[in-house]
């Protein structure tokens, strides 16, 4: 029978000795490439920021690339899947639209630096945008405006323009949290706390009533 010449306790090569989550390695590209956008970025800094040696997060991901497009793919996968929820549920209209306006306040709070990488992406128009994540990009935006168009049609909104809607919605979600220091600034009160949230979450559903013309 052969005899393992690997000693007790040894880690394979590339295995980090504390493996760390997927989720926690996205979550860190995230903020890095939404801080200091793509090129500025180094997976140096990803690595350290989450505790692990460089090699072991190409091992995971094998490039920079492939891990920024990793992290805006996680960020509009859950966005796209909160417009779905909301397009496809079985509440009213109305009832739908509350939700979906609670629910992306809520991740987009829960995850502070989403906003502002896809603004970063949007204005740069970087490898993500001018590539694969296109034509996701505009799903989402496509499956909004046919929830808008399906409600006014029901005469449960009132807009002349269901794109223009959208887009006005997009703007209200993400400036807010994109541009989190200003939006501080003018409130005089950070914008992620837990109070501050749940304020927020009331005034855009009030917000978002109005842009679709709900009385």
């Amino acid at each position: 029978m052969p005899i393992s010449t690997r000693k007790p306790g040894k880690r394979r090569a590339g295995r980090p000795r504390n493996p760390v989550s997927r989720e926690v390695l996205i979550s860190a590209a995230v903020t890095a490439f939404a801080d200091r956008g793509y090129a500025a970025s180094s997976l140096d800094r990803i690595a350290a920021e989450t505790g692990i040696r460089k090699s072991s997060l190409l091992h995971r991901f094998g490039s920079k690339e492939v891990l920024y497009l990793e992290a805006l793919t996680h960020v509009l996968g859950n966005l796209g899947e909160l417009v779905q929820s909301a397009a496809s549920g079985t509440e009213d209209f109305v009832g739908r639209l509350d939700r979906l306006s609670r629910l992306i306040t809520d991740y987009l709070g829960d995850e502070p630096r989403a906003a502002r990488l896809l603004f970063r992406e949007a204005m740069d128009r970087g490898p993500f945008f001018s590539g694969p994540g296109g034509p996701l990009f505009l799903h989402v935006l496509r499956t909004a405006v046919s929830f808008i168009e399906e409600g006014v049609e029901a005469g449960a909104f009132s807009s002349s323009d269901p794109k223009d809607t959208v887009m006005s919605i997009v703007g209200l979600h993400l400036s807010y949290f994109a541009i989190h220091e200003l939006s501080e600034q003018v409130l005089g009160a950070p914008v992620f706390e837990v109070q501050a949230r749940d304020r927020r979450r009331v005034e855009v559903v009030a917000q978002v009533r109005r842009i679709c013309g709900v009385s």
